[in-house]
């Protein structure tokens, strides 16, 4: 491995061109994913030129900077914060470069240096002494066959763990030198720790998803969620894993995202995902077992998204609000900046024409008019008073299926002000997506053993999904099945050749979606299973799916891009092979 280029430590920072009262929302930007350490009132973003962007909230104003450009989209993009500044980690695997960049808490850039590596890298953990260089990192590669943890500093690497099965999470205690990591496999998932060269493996008792290491008080905690929808807590004591259920709740079956933040010195989780209108958190005065009893709360969301959490300046706990048309918003937790909230929209296709309806909750008491302007572009602004309309439902008559924008501006009618102008994406769609599926424990190309036939639900969205398993190639499903976990199975006895027929129900439109009819084959040998070929075969239809994805984002870089990565990390561990 050998050293590329060594760039200026210090360069001036490029003022972004000024978005005039920092009012929200900031448009044309994409949030860049962070690994927290510490909760703070700055975040960095990526726009289409490439261009990082170093951003800071303060007295819910915002002031935005250019501070470095990227070489192309990188393929791995992670903000790690630290005690003296911020690193910025890009990964470009058809190079095998990495790069970093660091910058003071005045987003100077401080330290940047590029290397050379010899494997793909698909996540990373990293600090750096932003003076003297010299970064650190862990690394999630796959390589000659194998996934990997590896401890790498500049020119050095040394592998901490070598398998052939998927890791699930990584996280580097640099505080103790340590490495805590969950591997999968066919018999369930292991929490690995690993110091001094010394290994130490505990097998979970069930599947967590959503899952985050956190160190509080001197302990690794795992945090997590299961099938279910119960948050669960394990820690290692006295050479034994230890758990703590705490709490369980339907409305987390969706969630897949587990943000702990330290605030006002008691421990708060956040429960998220992107495609939910609400957020949830929890506080603990102790953890894992609280003084006081739990209370799940809700948060509402005038629209779903990606959640960013913040520490704010006057130490209120605020988060930016990403939608998926790219804008972003700014949020306090307890006291909803949000005039509108709780917007729905139905497409009622039992008329004729359809129309869709969208209605929405304002607070009791309040005396609001609104106007309002639904097209296809994303920053478009509701000029037009003659809309102005006294309600909070509004009905549109039919038009072409696709995504639409719907911009809404609510007057106070006592004082005559107007709001920020909300952007709300609706996707006008008269059938839901069509379920795409993949057999899981494949023995051969679409051929499982008899008994249990399981298999994974790819595009899993919130609504009511029907399935059943026969011998015929066109049934239509009226079979309701739990599906939140996005896996489904079936116990077939017999061999031969089967049908899984699945649809969904949409949530909104009551709309029952296109039947899939995945074929496949149970063979009438009880064959014993070999994980390797199990698993290319899975990663074959995974690409097939892939490619039809990247057919459809045409037209849409983003995902385009999104999409051309996964297929490529695929199609790297199969040539390696």
């Amino acid at each position: 491995m050998r050293r590329l280029v060594l760039l200026a430590v210090i360069c001036a920072t490029l003022p972004l061109a000024p978005q005039a009262t920092g009012e929200w929302p900031i448009a044309n930007l994409r949030l860049i994913r962070t690994q927290w350490s510490s909760w703070i009132a700055r975040f960095f973003a990526i726009d289409d030129q490439q261009n990082l962007i170093y951003g800071r909230v303060a007295d819910q104003k915002y002031s935005l900077q250019r501070v470095h450009q990227f070489r192309r989209v990188p393929d791995l993009l992670k903000h790690f914060p630290m005690e003296d500044g911020d690193l910025i980690v890009s990964v470009y695997n058809l190079e095998k470069i990495i790069s970093f960049v660091a910058f003071d808490f005045a987003g100077q850039m401080k330290y940047s240096n590029e290397f050379a590596l010899g494997y793909n890298v698909y996540d990373v953990d990293a600090r750096v002494n932003i003076v003297a260089g010299n970064p650190s990192c862990l690394f999630y590669a796959y390589n000659n066959k194998n996934y990997s943890i590896k401890y790498w500093s500049e020119n050095r690497t040394t592998d901490i763990m070598v398998s052939r099965d998927p890791i699930e999470l990584m996280f580097l205690q640099w505080t103790d030198g340590g490495v805590n990591y969950v591997s999968s496999s066919p018999s369930g998932h292991t929490w690995t720790t690993w110091k001094d060269g010394d290994y130490r493996s505990y097998q979970l008792p069930f599947p967590v998803k959503s899952a985050r290491f956190y160190r509080f008080r001197n302990t690794i905690h795992l945090i997590g969620l299961d099938l279910e929808g119960a948050l669960w807590q394990f820690n290692i004591g006295g050479n034994e894993l230890r758990r703590n259920m705490l709490i369980k709740d339907p409305r987390l079956t969706y969630v897949d995202r587990v943000i702990p933040v330290n605030f006002n010195k008691e421990l708060n989780i956040l429960l998220t995902a992107d495609h939910l209108p609400s957020a949830y958190r929890l506080i603990f005065d102790d953890f894992p077992v609280p003084r006081r009893k739990l209370r799940l709360e809700e948060r509402k969301l005038f629209w779903p998204g990606h959640i960013y959490p913040m520490i704010d300046n006057t130490n209120q706990l605020t988060f930016l609000l990403e939608t998926e048309i790219r804008h972003i918003f700014l949020e306090t937790w307890n006291a909803p900046t949000a005039v509108i909230s709780d917007i729905d929209w139905r497409l009622d296709v039992k008329r004729n024409p359809p129309v869709m309806l969208v209605n929405w909750a304002t607070p009791k008491g309040s005396e609001y008019a609104y106007r309002y302007l639904l097209d296809q572009n994303q920053s478009t602004e509701p000029l037009n008073e003659t809309k102005l309309i006294p309600s909070n439902t509004l009905q549109f008559a039919a038009r072409k299926e696709g995504t639409y924008v719907l911009h809404m501006q609510v007057r106070n009618l006592r004082t005559g002000s107007f709001s920020r102008v909300y952007h709300i994406p609706i996707e006008w769609q008269y059938a839901p997506p069509e379920p795409e599926v993949i057999l899981r424990g494949q023995i051969a190309p679409r051929m499982v053993g008899p008994g249990m036939a399981e298999f994974l639900i790819q595009n899993l969205n919130p609504g009511s999904y029907y399935a059943e398993v026969d011998t015929k190639p066109d049934t239509i499903p009226k079979r309701p099945v739990a599906a939140s976990s996005g896996r489904i199975g079936f116990r077939i006895k017999a061999a031969g050749r089967y049908y899984l027929h699945i649809a969904m129900r949409d949530e909104r439109s009551r709309v029952l979606g296109p039947a899939h009819h995945y074929l496949f084959f149970v063979s009438p040998f009880d064959a014993d299973k070999d994980k390797a070929l199990s698993e290319n075969n899975f990663r074959i239809e995974e690409i097939k799916r892939i490619k039809r994805k990247i057919e459809a984002a045409k037209g849409d870089p983003a995902a385009t891009h999104l999409w051309i990565n996964r297929l490529q990390e695929i199609e790297a561990q199969l040539k390696s092979e």
